[in-house]
């Protein structure tokens, strides 16, 4: 409750700051004015009615799903023009001070601000549409090469997370991921929590293609904090009947290999304990799975090789990675060394709230252990 009553004052904000520059300085009609606020309330608004929405039996499956995908687009549709006019106008208005009205022109007649407004609409629009296709298309592969004298074989390892499925996601798009991590033929696969993003009841179908998934070696889940939303433990349980492994603060090593992965939940939900986690390793190469990467301290103090996690999705979209890498002791996506401490973070395979990814694509990460 208390999370909705702080996204609506913020929501109020953007509303405002997104229809001045659009209506509020030129002259167009009463209608239009009138219009302009209730798009963007609509839009702005449209995640409380989509999430009230989400449980409801009286919503047929096809129209909430119309209903969810349309209001989230919206959304993010309302974002990006938001940030769009806000950061045209500063650089509009520094470049018309400096240069003394002689190299632009004014931002305060009206009709070049109505010509700049449909422009600045028109090529968010575009902007929006290629973030969904940026979104929907496959994620792409990672590649990582770790070695080390511990390690006694050669291994590939799949790491996944983020793919938030929900009663919206088809069967045929999990099939899709399935097949594509399957084409990458890894011994190992990580799901790095936010695996799902629902009632485990009215995702049947596409957490029985997730079965389908093929590795050697195992297949090893920790929480996210999506899944706590929907009963963790009924996750886990269903995570467990598909033969995954739920690292819950415990770990395994990989038969023969010199590997042991350890796992911990989302930390936010349940009380993590990395020391617990890393209690049966012997003296092998070890990584940690943990949804946040804001474990990085405790995972540093348990002597951990790599660690590999998600959350961020690279901040999703611009400039949303800025504000991520504020949230999340400095890292947004990718590769970073923290002491004698590596650490990979996902930026996810699907996508959470508004159906697009612009300047930060989905991915997937394939890790190739060796000998040293």
């Amino acid at each position: 409750m208390a999370f909705w009553f702080v996204y609506s004052i913020i929501a109020i904000l953007c509303i405002i700051l997104t229809a001045l520059p659009l209506v509020g300085y030129c002259d167009c009609a009463e209608w239009v004015k009138i219009a302009v606020y209730v798009f963007l309330f609509v839009a702005w608004f449209s995640p409380i009615l989509i999430w009230n929405w989400q449980t409801k039996k009286n919503i047929s499956l096809k129209l909430y799903s119309i209903m969810a995908k349309t209001g989230y687009f919206l959304e993010g549709f309302a974002f990006l023009l938001m940030m769009t006019l806000l950061i045209r106008d500063a650089v509009w208005w520094f470049l018309y001070y400096f240069s003394n009205g002689w190299l632009i022109i004014s931002p305060l007649k009206n009709n070049i601000i109505a010509e700049a407004n449909l422009i600045t609409v028109a090529c968010v629009l575009v902007i929006s549409l290629y973030g969904v296709y940026a979104a929907e298309k496959l994620p792409k592969v990672l590649r990582y090469v770790f070695k080390d004298a511990r390690i006694k074989q050669n291994l590939k390892v799949l790491v996944a997370s983020d793919l938030h499925i929900n009663k919206t996601t088809s069967p045929l798009k999990v099939k899709a991921w399935v097949e594509y991590f399957n084409s990458l033929h890894a011994d190992a696969v990580l799901m790095v929590g936010d695996i799902a993003d629902d009632v485990s009841k009215d995702i049947k179908k596409q957490i029985a293609e997730l079965k389908k998934i093929k590795a050697p070696h195992g297949i090893y889940y920790v929480l996210g904090n999506h899944e706590t939303y929907f009963n963790p433990f009924d996750w886990e349980a269903r995570f467990a009947s598909l033969g995954w492994q739920i690292l819950h603060n415990s770990g395994a090593n990989i038969e023969n290999s010199g590997v042991y992965i350890a796992g911990v939940p989302d930390d936010r939900a349940f009380n993590i304990d990395v020391r617990q986690s890393v209690r049966n390793r012997k003296n092998e190469y070890t990584i940690l799975m943990s949804h946040l990467p804001t474990i990085i301290d405790k995972a540093k103090e348990q002597g951990i090789d790599l660690l590999v996690s998600g959350h961020t999705h690279g901040g999703q979209i611009f400039p949303f990675n800025w504000l991520t890498k504020i949230g999340n002791a400095g890292m947004v996506a990718g590769f970073y060394e923290v002491g004698a401490t590596k650490v990979l973070i996902s930026r996810g395979t699907g996508y959470w709230g508004p159906p697009m990814r612009i300047g930060a694509s989905g991915d997937v990460m394939l890790i190739e252990l060796k000998p040293e």
